[in-house]
């Protein structure tokens, strides 16, 4: 099939370029913008039965004024002194001013009897917003009163910072934008230099990152579709991992027929020859490496957390786009560029010695030894995997310089930090309450562990619904304060239920329901991927042994990365926790992605063994030649990966770093080292029950190995 193709394509190269254009070009064209698909409510991502998401909707009915997003405009000194009676003079006057100005999007601004801390440092209103985090009119609301506000205490020796779940939304989703635009250019720099010094070649420096972004201006256009067609919104961070999924994918898929077409060119064959096998041969490898993918992918759909099953299509439909644009398009663009693609130094020659020669042989010669050096790093690695704590704590991702991190920080030093966040209690009945109906549930409240103050039950216009509002002592996105909400708070609410049902709702029970879900998806999703690859790599190998090598092997890898995450930034940098969805992408990322280089490597081994050779030989001859495709793809894709380090935001930082680290091991001990090892230990027994073919005389170039190359040039 894949033979069929690169004949079709390679005698029609200009057929192929059109209908690929047209097809994109009316994608892009006709497609809507994915930012209006765009969500930073993680509540929009639960499943409807979770309490968190009943109480919300209660609120939405009977306290809409006080159940949507909420803010805190935090006032304190210049000097940082405590706040004079002019101060508090202006405060409420500004107070005023936004309510006067009734601002579309906001339902209130208020003082209370607590808005002055204790110190008399900081003075705190609460602003009441006419809708979710995320909602545009909401978002656009948080930026008016911002600039209000800051206009309106100029001069006064005042200053002022907004935050709560509306700010930090604004807020998160500006990072993201800023982070995309960093990514972006960091990935198109990095691919741009090291294509250049692997090939030599302006061509092959430029041609890959044209090719791709216009792709990944398709893959947006179609998700941005599926979202409409389906109604589902993605999560804000959709746009950075496309990016770098995109661009570093697609150019291992570009390397790897890279080095396969110049290894053809260098032993002799015609351009249009050398890109018909190399096309064929790495044409199957390409495919199994992206079915691979989008079937571990896929299995995302499963989930019920919506911020994990929204990533599905966008990632299926990223790397299928690359796997059509590998097989068609980008063979089209080199028959037609000929012996111009590798100008000006041309293909090169094959080299007889150098570093893959070496490792090559000593991977042959010793693979017992090879295997448990690796194992035991590997294992090392893995066993820090158990010192794993998440966080769920988004606002403390963000930068140490946003507003709404600022104004935070301002607020917790003189108020109880729930305070940013507090947690509703609604109480519904069928009958009217009466505030003496209330007062057991509010003493249990009060006494509950974890909780700071209680707020007087406020009832609904009929009596039917009570709303008491709780500030936790903790964090509102503390592991600490989950803990409270999920226990001793929902434990005090459900056992004094006055009326026919109380419902804890707030941020932080969102996130309750967020880790509890994400557990339930995470027993799901790991074994179901897992069990995707492993049927693909036996059809790909016709073997059963070898896939559930290169399967425990990418387990291994996985762990090892993980826990090179833990030692880095939860021992060396101190942070509180790691981002809580990272297991969970770094599992699919390093797993999927990462078993392309296993894919090709043990393609070659195979072809290698089928030919002929013995296990051990099979193994020097493939590590050689392939080897350098690996360390090339590897290095490109990690770095790429990479980039999200710079972006600023922690929950990027440590997927960088934990791709990173995960395609390293993939590409320079699993791949190369590993595998091959094994297949040398094991024998024939590692394709079973597939036999090699007997020797028949000398082989023909067609099938006959190149000699070891010296280097990635």
């Amino acid at each position: 099939m894949f033979a069929a193709l690169a004949k079709s394509v390679i005698a029609h190269p200009w057929r192929t370029i059109t209908v690929w254009l047209v097809a994109v070009g009316l994608v892009i064209a006709l497609s809507p913008s994915l930012s209006t698909y765009t969500t930073s409510n993680q509540q929009a991502f639960l499943p409807g039965s979770f309490e968190s998401v009943k109480a919300q909707n209660v609120g939405n009915k009977y306290f809409p004024t006080q159940s949507g997003a909420t803010g805190s405009i935090v006032i304190s000194r210049n000097d940082d002194g405590k706040l004079t009676s002019t101060d508090q003079q202006k405060v409420q006057g500004l107070v005023s001013t936004l309510n006067n100005d009734k601002i579309p999007g906001v339902s209130g601004v208020k003082l209370s009897s607590n808005s002055l801390a204790p110190d008399g440092k900081v003075m705190v209103g609460q602003v009441a917003f006419a809708g979710q985090p995320g909602e545009s009119q909401v978002n656009s609301a948080v930026d008016t009163v911002r600039s209000k506000t800051t206009a309106y205490l100029a001069g006064t020796g005042l200053k002022s910072g907004l935050t709560g779940n509306a700010s930090i939304s604004v807020d998160t989703t500006h990072a993201y934008d800023h982070a995309n635009k960093i990514i972006t250019i960091a990935t198109v720099l990095l691919i741009i230099g090291l294509l250049g010094i692997i090939f030599r070649s302006p061509l092959i420096s430029l041609l890959p990152i044209v090719v791709i972004g216009i792709v990944h201006q398709a893959a947006v256009g179609l998700t941005a579709d599926l979202a409409s067609a389906f109604g589902f919104q993605v999560s804000n961070s959709v746009a950075s991992i496309l990016v770098v999924v995109l661009f570093g994918v697609g150019t291992d898929y570009i390397v790897f027929l890279l080095f396969r077409y110049r290894e053809r060119l260098r032993r002799g064959a015609s351009h249009e020859e050398a890109l018909r096998f190399a096309t064929a041969k790495v044409g199957v490898v390409i495919a199994s490496s992206a079915l691979t993918v989008i079937g571990a992918f896929a299995a995302l759909l499963l989930a019920k957390l919506g911020s994990l099953q929204t990533l599905a299509p966008a990632l299926i439909v990223a790397v299928a786009s690359m796997l059509l644009t590998a097989l068609t398009l980008v063979p089209a663009l080199f028959i037609l560029l000929g012996s111009r693609l590798f100008w000006p130094l041309g293909p090169g020659q094959a080299g007889q010695k150098g570093v893959f020669a070496r490792e090559g042989a000593f991977v042959a010669r010793h693979p017992g030894l090879v295997a448990g050096a690796v194992v035991v790093v590997l294992g090392g690695l893995s066993v820090a995997a158990g010192g794993y704590n998440p966080t769920y704590n988004t606002l403390s991702e963000l930068p140490a310089s946003t507003s709404s991190q600022v104004a935070y920080n301002t607020l917790a030093s003189a108020f109880p930090p729930g305070s940013l966040s507090p947690t509703q209690v609604y109480v519904t009945s069928s009958k009217p309450l009466a505030q003496s109906d209330l007062q057991t549930l509010n003493n249990n409240l009060t006494k509950a562990n974890g909780v700071a103050q209680v707020t007087p039950p406020t009832l609904s216009s009929d009596s039917k619904a009570a709303l008491v509002t709780v500030v936790l002592k903790d964090d509102p996105y503390s592991n600490q304060a989950l803990d409270n909400v999920k226990g001793p708070v929902r434990s005090a609410a459900h056992s004094s239920a006055p009326g026919d049902q109380v419902l804890v709702g707030g941020q932080t029970s969102t996130f309750v329901d967020i880790r509890a879900q994400l557990r339930a998806d995470t027993k799901l999703v790991f074994p179901v991927a897992a069990a995707i690859i492993l049927v693909i790599l036996a059809l790909l190998l016709q073997s059963v042994v070898a896939p559930l090598n290169l399967l425990v092997g990418v387990a291994v890898a996985f762990a090892a990365t993980l826990g090179a995450c833990v030692l880095v930034f939860l021992h060396v940098m101190k942070l509180s926790g790691i981002d809580f969805t990272l297991p969970m992408t770094l599992y699919l990322f390093v797993v999927a992605i990462g078993t392309d280089y296993n894919i090709l490597m043990s393609s070659r081994l195979r072809e290698e063994f089928m030919n002929g050779y013995s296990p051990r030989e099979a193994t020097r001859i493939a590590i050689a030649n392939d080897a350098p495709t690996v360390a090339a793809a590897a290095i490109i894709l990690a770095l790429t990966f990479a980039s999200l380090m710079l972006a600023g935001l922690d929950n990027l930082a440590e997927l960088g770093f934990g791709v990173f680290m995960g395609i390293l091991i993939a590409g320079y001990l699993m791949a190369p080292v590993l595998i091959p090892a094994l297949s040398t230990i094991e024998g024939p027994a590692f394709w079973w029950p597939r036999h090699a073919r007997p020797p028949q005389g000398r082989r023909t170039p067609a099938t006959e190995p190149e000699p070891a190359t010296a280097q990635l040039a």
